[in-house]
């Protein structure tokens, strides 16, 4: 199958490393520099030490991506915009993968019949244009947003490291993500801490825990007790890990917190629900990306 990879950061260099196993790969970058890079240098691919350099067809995004049968979308959601009229009027499938749920009122504007979400449960760093480090072994989950299911991608193949597992709702695989997300990602990124130390350190955990609540009452999550448990078990999994929101204000870059936080206010805003903590959370990482950006 012919796949267009739309985005050059670490989870689209990512994607590309592992499809190109046994698809025809072409990476879409948002610079011409980026994309001569890869071509020239190839893709160096990372794991455990060790460095893989893969041969890659990479171009600058245009009008439109030429002769795929499948698009994938790996840029930020606050990117997505930037592409709309590479993709708005693709008759292609195409698979989004953006954290938060902030992009689903964004599907509703394509033309395509075909439209799947995407939750990228690995760990990636990007260590320049052409080098991704995969730093975590994970699961891509997929669902259907528009269209069939027959023409949902990846569902029969079997590659190693890198599997993948189809979810009969996008909304409920979203949610769970977007829960993760929501109570590590800000925390983290305000403490300035790894992500282990919101349930080793008791003040942050009775704080972690107060602030779940109200996420929990704004998003209607059924089962509290066992959500917030898998948030904990997340952060033991990767507790020495430094969340992305804490890495792009590190590094002066623009965060995901409208994606995330952005659409939980939204909600809590449509309800009328109390939302204290969200919007205090929200309103600092704000101010952290002025300062720090």
């Amino acid at each position: 199958m012919k796949i267009a990879i739309i985005g050059g950061g670490a989870i689209g260099l990512l994607f590309a490393n592992y499809l190109s196993q046994l698809h025809s790969v072409t990476v879409y970058t948002r610079t011409e520099e980026q994309a001569a890079r890869l071509n020239h240098d190839g893709l160096n691919f990372m794991r455990n030490g060790e460095v893989q350099t893969k041969t890659i067809t990479a171009k600058k995004l245009a009008k439109n991506v030429e002769d795929a049968q499948l698009v994938i979308v790996t840029v930020k959601q606050y990117q997505l915009s930037d592409i709309y009229s590479s993709i708005q009027y693709c008759q292609q499938p195409l698979l989004f993968l953006q954290n938060g749920y902030g992009h689903i009122e964004f599907l509703n504007k394509l033309a395509s019949p075909s439209l799947f979400v995407g939750v990228v449960e690995h760990g990636a760093l990007k260590h320049d244009s052409h080098t991704v480090e995969h730093t975590g072994v994970g699961k891509t989950k997929l669902a259907i947003f528009r269209g069939n299911e027959s023409e949902l991608p990846f569902r029969h193949e079997s590659i190693e490291l890198f599997p993948f597992e189809v979810y009969k709702d996008y909304h409920s695989m979203l949610l769970e993500k977007l829960i993760v997300n929501a109570v590590i990602n800000p925390l983290t990124a305000i403490l300035g801490v790894p992500n282990g130390e919101l349930v080793t350190n008791a003040a942050y955990a009775k704080l972690m825990d107060t602030y779940f609540q109200e996420l929990a009452s704004i998003l209607h999550i059924d089962n509290p007790g066992q959500t917030l448990e898998h948030v904990k078990a997340v952060c033991r999994g990767t507790s020495e890990n430094r969340s992305s929101m804490l890495k792009d204000l590190e590094h002066g870059r623009q965060t995901e917190i409208e994606a995330i936080l952005g659409y939980v206010l939204s909600q809590a805003k449509q309800n009328g629900q109390e939302h204290r903590l969200i919007d205090f959370l929200y309103t600092m990482i704000k101010g952290k990306e002025r300062k720090e950006g």
